[in-house]
């Protein structure tokens, strides 16, 4: 834990962005987040990585946001240790992908077949870099700034949202931040925080592309000045764009393809323009921050899998009891053939919890959750039903009611993509499927397991309620 300490530094902001777009010239580039063998055929909009610096008394946090599927926890490992050693004033650094289903495949899991990778090592560490790089530049271009936080629930917003799951519980709140500099009042950036899967443009489209984000993130710059950020956040259940039917204000025809993704981000835009418009400003004169590494249970076969037959390239090995554990089994996987199938128990990630400070009273938050959390579990509503695994399942502790501030940025995909947090009253992985289905639900299949939510959220909660301004735990 970094405790907090009043100095009368002035509050400091940086911001700057980089292409961090894959070669698909010159390189097969597989696709994440629908199939396998989904190959770029093209660029339409490049894939950035953007990051936000706040300096606050004698702390500094930068915030990134990257235009990918996500990213695993050994990468972000990766990229704050090279961060480190150019820039160790950097207090801590955080990096979450938007959930991007039309850029590279940054996991593995979508390469040419099942048991193929669809990690490219050149283009990953040539990314881990670009965001390093990126991150160390803003880190040296700090300014003195001023801070804007604002709010919205706006009907608008859960219309934007589809839900395919039960309970159909919604996290339509968004969040934003705008920094302005303190010489000339101009726009360093701005930062949103909503809930929403990019996959507009759906598995058929060959085209990278960095979704409805590029569109809140083009509307913002241009209306704004800057440097645009957009963080997902709880995304879960599954709340995405696909379902969603939008019109067309120029042609009064629903909106699909290209131009639906364009018009959605145009409307978040708005909504965070809006919602800055009528925001509170304020001075920021110090940072609470609490990091914790955890060790979340993996029972999902298809993970276990994956790391057997080296998707994952090196990256996600599984511990057991706090420690590395490389054991395994010789198994037989029919369409496989005989594996060394991985038996450690946990894999290694990390919550963070932070305050931002002014004149000693908390003004704003930040949560990173190490995956696609399911909304019931940030704002309530976990619901029993029939043919549920484990239907007497104590219900994990909800995020909301545990935050102290009105402004509560949940960063979806942070630092890590653990997959589907699903509450285990809700776990449906055996038939009879919920509800009466006649087969099972999608979240189970890219979950790492029935405990996976009450790891983050346990832990989670802890480094919350560890004390409002004294110690807390140590960072992992």
């Amino acid at each position: 834990m970094v405790e907090a300490r009043e100095t009368d530094q002035p509050f400091l902001a940086a911001a700057s962005s980089a292409v961090i777009t894959p070669d698909v010239r010159n390189a097969t580039v597989y696709m994440a987040g629908f199939d396998n063998n989904r190959v770029a055929a093209g660029v339409h909009d490049d894939l950035y990585v953007r990051c936000l610096a706040l300096r606050a008394g004698e702390r500094t946090v930068e915030l990134c946001s990257v235009d990918l599927i996500g990213l695993s926890y050994d990468d972000v490992r990766r990229i704050r240790k090279a961060v480190q050693r150019l820039v160790p004033q950097i207090t801590h650094l955080i990096v979450a992908s938007t959930h991007n289903h039309e850029g590279p495949d940054t996991i593995g899991l979508w390469g040419p077949t099942p048991a193929r990778s669809g990690l490219d090592p050149k283009y990953m560490d040539w990314l881990d870099g670009q965001i390093a790089q990126t991150a160390v530049r803003v880190a040296r271009e700090l300014q003195p700034a001023r801070l804007v936080l604002g709010r919205s629930h706006c009907p608008a917003l859960s219309l934007l949202q589809s839900d395919s799951r039960p309970p159909y519980v919604k996290d339509p709140y968004l969040f934003a931040l705008e920094v302005q500099s303190w010489a000339t009042g101009k726009v360093i950036a701005t930062l949103v925080n909503w809930s929403d899967h990019p996959e507009t443009l759906g598995s058929e489209n060959t085209w990278i592309t960095a979704d409805y984000p590029h569109w809140v993130c083009h509307y913002l710059e241009h209306r704004l000045g800057g440097v645009a950020v957009f963080f997902n956040g709880s995304i879960g259940g599954l709340l995405s764009t696909t379902g969603v039917a939008i019109q067309d204000p120029e042609t009064g025809e629903l909106a699909s393809g290209w131009r639906k993704a364009e018009l959605i981000g145009e409307m978040v835009g708005q909504v965070a323009e809006r919602a800055l418009q009528s925001g509170e400003a304020l001075q920021p004169s110090s940072w609470i921050i609490r990091q914790k590494t955890i060790f979340v249970p993996v029972e999902n076969p298809r993970f276990r899998l994956a790391q057997a037959l080296g998707i994952f390239q090196g990256r996600d090995v599984l511990y057991t009891a706090g420690r590395r554990d490389p054991s395994f089994v010789e198994k037989s996987v029919p369409g496989f053939g005989p594996v060394h199938y991985p038996t450690g128990r946990d894999a290694r990630s990390e919550v963070d919890y932070l305050q931002l400070l002014s004149r000693g009273r908390p003004t704003m938050e930040i949560v990173t959750i190490p995956g696609e959390i399911y909304p019931e579990l940030v704002n309530g509503g976990i619901t029993r039903y029939f043919g549920a695994d484990y239907p007497d399942a104590p219900p994990e502790p909800i995020l909301r009611p545990h935050l102290k501030t009105p402004y509560q940025f949940i960063l979806g995909l942070g630092n890590d993509e653990l997959g589907y947090l699903i509450p285990k009253a809700e776990w449906d992985n055996q038939p009879p499927w919920l509800q009466g289905r006649n087969k099972r639900w999608y979240g189970e299949i890219n979950s790492a397991g029935p405990d996976a939510a009450g790891a983050v959220m346990e832990n989670l909660i802890r480094l919350i309620e560890a004390g409002q301004f004294g110690p807390g735990p140590a960072a992992g």
